[in-house]
């Protein structure tokens, strides 16, 4: 079975409850496992929380062994590549995915949340391997905090820095957050209908890539991912 892993505390549950109700509308026959955190940050939009998740992470690594695939649903990718080091199952980061899949299709800007977006995004992209397809970064003037909120000032802003980030040349928008779920549907048809540009929100797009590709994948165990 494939793990969704929210890689943040949620005590009452709610953003589990979303993630299920939102993968399942558009998957209803697929059995999966949403796992959050017992302890750790409430929300990643630092390079501290994010550590702090990692380090929470690593504690669930015997749960994961029994997992068919992990799918880390956080756009930061919080530990990625600790944990394909340390299991025998693929491990797909719903940030480096996203932006292989748009890097497919054209060239690609991010929207998303804080202040330290750009420059975060741009290490991602070097990282991954996708910079020269990257055309722009478009921030939201909201933290992340407010974009789990799903109100109406979130989707304008989105919509705007979207706007923008097609101005800028894009060829796809990726959503740089996956809190941006419970308004992708509704953005992602209204841009289409105006520009014919694809909105990509990185939980669906890495669920999907996740179901269709962990029967053939495995990650090698030697050389980067060999722990040693």
């Amino acid at each position: 079975m494939i793990v969704v892993l929210d890689p943040i505390k949620d005590e009452e549950g709610i953003f589990e409850k979303e993630v299920r109700e939102y993968l399942s509308a558009h998957y209803p026959n697929d059995a999966f496992e949403v796992l959050t955190l017992e302890k750790g940050p409430a929300s990643i939009g630092n390079f501290t929380q994010k550590t702090l998740a990692c380090s929470s992470v690593l504690e669930l690594v015997d749960k994961l062994k029994n997992a068919s695939a992990v799918l880390i649903n956080c756009f930061a990718d919080p530990c990625l590549f600790e944990l394909r080091e340390n299991l025998e199952v693929p491990v797909f980061g719903a940030g480096e995915t996203t932006m292989h899949i748009a890097s497919m299709l054209g060239e690609f800007a991010v929207v998303g949340p804080g202040d330290n977006l750009i420059s975060w995004t741009r290490i991602q992209a070097r990282e991954y391997g996708v910079f020269d397809k990257l055309v722009s970064v478009r921030k939201i003037k909201l933290p992340v905090e407010e974009v789990l909120n799903n109100n109406q000032k979130v989707y304008e802003e989105t919509k705007n820095a979207c706007l923008n980030a097609i101005g800028d040349g894009a060829d796809v928008v990726v959503l740089g957050c996956t809190g941006f779920a419970n308004i992708a549907e509704k953005l992602s048809r209204e841009i289409w209908d105006e520009f014919k540009i694809p909105i990509l929100e990185p939980l669906l797009t890495t669920y999907s890539v996740t179901r269709s590709l962990y029967p053939i994948l495995k990650h090698g165990k030697r050389g980067l991912f060999s722990g040693r």
